[in-house]
């Protein structure tokens, strides 16, 4: 499921990624760990979301977990948990991290995450160059044979 939250003003605490927080979506309460996600172009038909680390106060986030199906026109509410500092134990509500809606289910989304990948230049030839330690695994070098890498400097490559 995916829900798109507004953060709010009173709250100021950094939430990562997969931390467990409370989610209110009319009748139901979940405890989930979402990941966060930003739209690439918003307003746009595009399925793909940009990951995010951290839940930022500035602009809309969508959370994605896995949990029951929830129908649209539903409202959200995001709590986080809180520790009562004498005894330990986990208090039953914590403070409002944010509000939203629920957005349509869709299993057809995409949430895209940057990685570096570094290696040792052997030789550069014309428009060829063999880059060593890249990979240590066949299924590696076949997974990221359609990507086209770029280099911190602009070059643009396919590996082959």
């Amino acid at each position: 499921m995916h829900f798109k939250l507004k953060r709010t003003i009173e709250n100021k605490d950094i939430v990562p990624s997969k931390t467990v927080t409370e989610f209110h979506c009319g009748f139901r309460r979940m405890e989930l760990k979402p990941i966060f996600s930003a739209e690439t172009n918003p307003g746009s038909g595009s399925e793909k979301y940009r990951f995010m680390r951290f839940m930022r106060t500035d602009c809309s986030v969508v959370a994605t977990a896995y949990c029951p199906i929830v129908f649209t026109p539903s409202k959200v509410l995001c709590f986080n948990r809180k520790v009562d500092e004498e005894t330990g134990q986990l208090l039953p509500i914590g403070e409002v991290l944010a509000t939203g809606v629920v957005m349509p289910p869709n299993p057809l989304r995409i949430i895209l995450k940057r990685i570096i990948l570094t290696g040792y230049p052997m030789k550069a030839h014309k428009k060829k160059a063999v880059v060593r330690y890249m990979f240590f695994d066949p299924k590696d070098i076949k997974y990221f044979k359609p990507v086209e890498l770029c280099t911190k400097h602009g070059l643009r490559g396919h590996i082959k």
